[in-house]
């Protein structure tokens, strides 16, 4: 008997049941998005409505403070003050506006007073008084300090980064730096700064009035990043947004935190901050300076309602899918009974017993009909695996074939290295590599007599048993023609007009065939639409050998062939090989190319023909890096010694 799970009545139960859930859900995640989405825009809109409020009201005192000291530069520019009423004005400013703690005026060395490189005075609050001093102290030199270098070499008032007088004022503070400039042989020269301290207590307080339902707060910060004012004490001017994303590990923060500085706005989704729930972030500049103000909407809050609401759809519709679901699996029982004996004699024969009898099915429905089809499928089955038996022994008959003609192939190649050892003028070594069980690439060599040998590379169009069946009539061709005296140039005429013959294929070889004479050291090469072959010398340098005497083999008859002739040296080596070297590829597609197959030659001049044509093949194959092999590889090299 089959487990419950599996019967029909389950399936039927689970099939409408989850086509009926699938629907309730889209239903309700639809509502629930549109819902959100609504929320949301509200949401935005009383967050933009909130923030601009507070954003006007600090611009409003920031930018009446920041008037002062332009105010207070116009003046300077236009009349020619004495220290004594500088001062006055000074301590006027300090002692008239509750946000300003101190102010200062900087000038340029010896331009107040010829006789002083240091001219300087700052008014600013002590406790109940305001006091006089000034920055001339040599230790200080007030020219270097960011308040008075910044703007200078702006040209434009700055706000400075925000900082905590302590020892002084004993509070955030922010200062307002102002060039103000005097008219010298017509010309408009900075004369100095004049700065003004804001205390930033107000500001704190003011942003700490912002209330977001019960969790959520406001912060700003200024156009580095540091916090002015937060929540948490700790954070203002020990931290900024971006050491806050690290700490934390919020990517999104930190991205929020440029586009603050950049002085944008915008209502994005943050998780975390110094919540753990998830949240939004409303943020938008002031006007007035480089600072921004944020605004953090819990969302857990911020969707209560629709939370709420949405428990309550889904508790309604869940006591609804339990009402369907004992409905379902009542009728579908009784009319499934049927199918379990049916059930049963089909898992019979699931487990391989294809003769097993099938009961009696008479429902008259299609059920009935599922049976009879069943009856055939197990007839045609029993067929099937007759045949595939058979099919099986033919293919792992044809894969013993193949196996045995690659053998055949990799016979008819020479393949005992070192391949000469009775000969000290010439040292030998081939590699050929098919892509499949069997490939149309050849190579050779042999002596014609005692003084010149004879080495090939060939490469048929294709793979497989047809490119090795034109590899093999292509190998037993050249063995064919060559004899005493004969050129390479003759020797391919007379093979491409034997390939040409009954070619209905129309498969071609490409085709490098070099006769050298090992005494001399010259070589006549005839090349038929090959790769250009290598010499390497002694001393490293790479010489490719170009020339191409006509095209592929087998395919047209224009005109004769011609050859070539190489003075080689001792110690050259000649390389041969086919475009499975220079045209294998790696698992994105890029090939080996020329480039690289030459910076691999240059490392061979002091190797071995064996070790050469190895740690080219090495290379190969660590730049295919598992990549499959596209292309049948062959590889030889030849030193005259």
């Amino acid at each position: 008997m089959l487990p419950k799970k599996h019967t029909f009545a389950f399936r039927l139960n689970l099939y409408v049941v989850s086509s009926i859930s699938l629907i309730a859900l889209i239903i309700f995640t639809s509502y629930y998005l549109i819902s959100r989405n609504l929320f949301l825009e509200g949401a935005e809109q009383n967050a933009k409505n909130i923030t601009e409020k507070y954003v006007n009201q600090i611009d409003a005192v920031i930018g009446r403070v920041a008037k002062i000291p332009l105010n207070f530069a116009s003046v300077i520019e236009s009349n020619l003050l004495n220290e004594h009423q500088l001062t006055l004005m000074l301590q006027n400013i300090v002692a008239n506006n509750n946000e300003v703690f101190g102010s200062a005026i900087a000038f340029e060395p010896f331009s107040f007073n010829k006789d002083k490189y240091f001219s300087s005075i700052y008014v600013y609050k002590n406790g109940e008084k305001v006091t006089t001093s000034n920055l001339n102290d040599p230790k200080y030199e007030y020219f270097y300090q960011d308040w008075y270098q910044i703007p200078a070499k702006l040209g434009e008032p700055v706000w400075s980064e925000p900082y905590y007088d302590e020892g002084g004022g004993n509070t955030l503070m922010t200062t307002y730096s102002v060039p103000f400039y005097k008219i010298e042989n017509g010309l408009s020269k900075l004369w100095g700064i004049i700065t003004i301290d804001v205390e930033l207590h107000w500001l704190d307080k003011l942003v700490s009035s912002i209330k977001i339902y019960e969790t959520g707060f406001a912060f700003v910060i200024s156009y580095a990043g540091t916090f002015v004012t937060h929540p948490n004490n700790e954070f203002i001017m020990n931290h900024t947004i971006f050491s806050l994303s690290e700490e934390h590990n919020i990517p999104l923060l930190r991205d929020y935190g440029r586009k603050m500085i950049d002085r944008q706005s915008g209502f994005e989704k943050l998780n975390g901050v110094t919540i753990k729930d998830d949240s939004r972030i409303y943020y938008t500049p002031f006007n007035s300076n480089n600072w921004s103000l944020g605004i953090i909407f819990p969302d857990k809050e911020l969707y209560a309602d629709l939370n709420n609401l949405s428990l309550i759809i889904v508790i309604i519709g869940f006591l609804g899918l339990i009402f369907i679901i004992v409905t379902i699996t009542t009728v579908s029982k009784k009319m499934t009974k049927p199918l379990n004996l049916f059930a049963i004699a089909a898992n019979e024969i699931g487990s391989g017993k294809f003769n097993s009898k099938l009961p009696e099915i008479n429902s008259k429905d299609e059920i009935e009909e599922l049976f009879n089809s069943f009856k055939q499928m197990q007839f045609e089955l029993n067929n099937y695996i007759i045949n595939l038996k058979e099919t099986t022994a033919e293919k792992e008959k044809m894969q013993s074939e193949l196996r045995i003609a690659h053998k055949i192939q990799m016979d008819m190649v020479p393949k005992i290295f070192p391949p000469f050892p009775e000969r000290d003028d010439v040292d030998l070594f081939a590699i050929l590599d098919s892509a499949k069980e069997v490939g149309g690439d050849l190579y050779d060599f042999f002596f014609i007599d005692d003084e010149k040998i004879v080495v090939l590379v060939g490469d048929v169009a294709g793979k497989g048993v047809p490119a090795s069946l034109f590899m093999a009539v292509t190998r037993t061709l050249i063995r064919s023609k060559i004899t005493k005296g004969i050129t390479s140039s003759v020797i391919i005429d007379q093979i491409n007009r034997d390939l040409m013959q009954n070619n209905d294929s129309q498969l071609f070889v490409t085709l490098l065939l070099c006769i050298i004479d090992l005494k001399t050291k010259t070589m006549e090469f005839t090349s038929a639409g090959h790769n250009p072959a290598y010499i390497v010398s002694n001393s490293g340098e790479i010489t490719p050998l170009k020339d191409r005497h006509g095209m592929a083999l087998g395919l047209f008859d224009l005109k004769p062939y011609t050859s070539s002739f190489y003075q080689m040296k001792q110690g050259d080596k000649f390389i041969l090989y086919t475009d499975g070297v220079n045209e294998a590829m790696d698992k994105d597609g890029n090939i080996y190319d020329y480039y690289r197959l030459e910076n691999m030659l240059g490392k061979i001049q002091n190797l071995t023909a064996k070790e050469s044509t190895e740690l080219i093949i090495k290379d190969i194959i660590n730049f295919a890096n598992g990549a499959e092999q596209s292309d049948d590889i062959t590889l030889m090299v030849v030193t005259l010694k």
